[in-house]
């Protein structure tokens, strides 16, 4: 075999490995034996080229590692630099031109498709979209969706991870970029993604209103692009199979946590993508930012959040559900309902309009999360008593407020008053014992005797109203209820006030 033929033969067969991408393909492919494709592979004389046929070979660095290139590039779909870095590592010295020469020639080729060039204006535009990553946290496999929001006209690129993709944490996502990137683009540029918007027929748009309330207090407008014009968003679509083989392969998609692979998100845009020279413009991203960043709308308020709001039900367990975790409230509300608002980093549990706990935002599933104070409630509040405070705080917001001021006031001896006012409500109804609380809450008195006292109080102002002679003479059985009453004694002027004031009061509140 010639020379010329030799090398002909060698040219033919890694074009025909390039499609095929197998060695055994390739062979049945040219009807050639799989060892004359190894040959050519590794770099291998063939033919005349052989020992004392065309001359001895020039020996590459390359060589005792072709085997490992090639399964790198095949089978691990590794870019030529993280190739690089792994045989650097096994003791490579050869220079990155030559090995990225042979991954060329290796890797099997796609057509290229036709594409409409866009022209953008420095400043004008963001890109932003989602892509799911399959991805080990904590040896765990989890899907994380990647956020990435580009400027098509510097390249200049923000990439973070989330668990989900809620309204809340797109915000949030979009906030950490404009804090990057110094400033805020004045168009955005979204696919069809219900937090932002949708195409909801021919020419007609809906906007979510809530994020669309956003972006007018940040300033800038939304666009969502065409149904079935994927090239208006290709600049921040095409970096997603980079981030995948250059950013979450350089630690083989394994990290400790969330946490783990923020960081690792936020040290590759600054030390790789964003200083590398973009193949289309030529130039460094950070650097084209630089000229970028006067043209866009500056940052000019604090950080905006938006939270989300829930509504749950406090647990026996004195915690409230919230995703797959559970959050604890001060024990004495079990049973109540409550509202939870969820911020990027912490959720906020309000009953009755107070905020009764903050906890930071854990991402671990099924886990319950207590803080110490809310502990060391519970293990001093007994079975019975938790029981009482239930069915106490079921009287409404004025039971609620009552209760406050009796556990400040009386500490562990709260529990005696409960009980005592619930044994009223039972025998004058809760409407009665509602609005008595309510009264003697105005003059700071929390207790049962003071709930009795203005109890008794109205009752015997109601029989004066009618024109009864005898209201010095109550009926038996209230008479015998109020002698087992220990009655605090007063100044008579503090009756006076609590009876002259009752006209101000409701007594139906629930």
């Amino acid at each position: 075999m010639k020379a010329g033929d030799a090398e002909k033969r060698r040219t033919r067969i890694l074009e025909a490995f390039r499609t095929e991408g197998t060695i055994r393909g390739t062979a049945r492919k040219l009807h050639v034996g799989v060892n004359t494709v190894r040959k050519v592979l590794r770099g291998q004389p063939l033919g005349r080229d052989a020992p004392g046929q065309g001359g001895p070979r020039r020996a590459s660095k390359l060589d005792p590692y072709r085997e490992i290139i090639q399964r790198l590039v095949l089978e691990d779909k590794l870019t030529a630099v993280l190739v690089h870095g792994e045989i650097a590592a096994l003791g490579y010295t050869g220079g990155y031109t030559i090995l990225k020469q042979y991954v060329r020639q290796i890797r099997p080729r796609s057509m290229p498709k036709p594409t409409t060039v866009i022209d953008h204006v420095p400043g004008e535009e963001g890109q932003a979209d989602w892509s799911p990553y399959t991805v080990e946290l904590g040896g765990e496999q989890r899907v994380v969706h990647g956020f990435s929001l580009v400027l098509p006209w510097s390249r200049y690129m923000v990439v973070r991870f989330a668990l989900d993709e809620q309204l809340e944490t797109l915000v949030q996502l979009h906030e950490e970029a404009f804090l990057d990137m110094g400033g805020i683009p004045r168009l955005m540029t979204y696919d069809n993604m219900t937090t932002v918007g949708r195409h909801v027929g021919p020419g007609q748009v809906w906007l979510n209103p809530r994020f669309e309330a956003y972006a007018k207090e940040r300033g800038f407008e939304i666009k969502l692009i065409d149904p079935g014009n994927p090239n208006q968003h290709a600049s921040v679509e095409r970096p997603f199979g980079y981030v995948e083989g250059n950013c979450l392969l350089r630690r083989r998609s394994r990290f400790a946590s969330l946490e783990d692979l923020q960081a690792h998100a936020r040290w590759w845009c600054a030390q790789v993508a964003n200083v590398r020279d973009h193949g289309t413009t030529r130039e460094r991203p950070l650097d084209r930012l630089a000229r970028e960043k006067p043209l866009m709308l500056p940052l000019a308020s604090a950080h905006v959040e938006i939270f989300r709001t829930l509504a749950r039900l406090v647990g026996r367990d004195f915690c409230v559900a919230v995703d797959t975790s559970r959050y604890s409230v001060p024990p004495r509300f079990v049973g109540q309902p409550c509202t939870v608002r969820l911020h990027d980093t912490k959720l906020e549990i309000l009953i009755g309009g107070e905020i009764v706990a903050v906890h930071e935002r854990q991402h671990e599933p099924r886990a319950r999360h207590v803080l110490p104070e809310h502990e060391q409630q519970f293990k001093h509040c007994t079975p019975s008593r938790r029981l009482l405070e239930q069915a106490f705080l079921r009287l409404g917001n004025a039971a609620r407020d009552y209760h406050q001021g009796l556990v400040a006031e009386r500490g562990r001896g709260a529990g005696y008053h409960i009980q005592r006012i619930l044994k009223l409500a039972d025998r004058h109804g809760s409407s009665v014992v509602i609005g008595a609380m309510a009264q003697a809450a105005r003059y700071g008195n929390y207790s049962a005797e003071a709930v009795a006292r203005v109890i008794a109080g109205r009752a015997v102002k109601a029989r004066n109203a009618a024109g009864r002679q005898d209201v010095a003479v109550p009926p038996e059985a209230v008479r015998r209820w109020l002698e087992g009453i220990d009655v605090e004694q007063r100044d008579l002027e503090d009756y006076d006030r609590m009876l002259d004031d009752e006209g101000d009061d409701t007594d139906g509140e629930e």
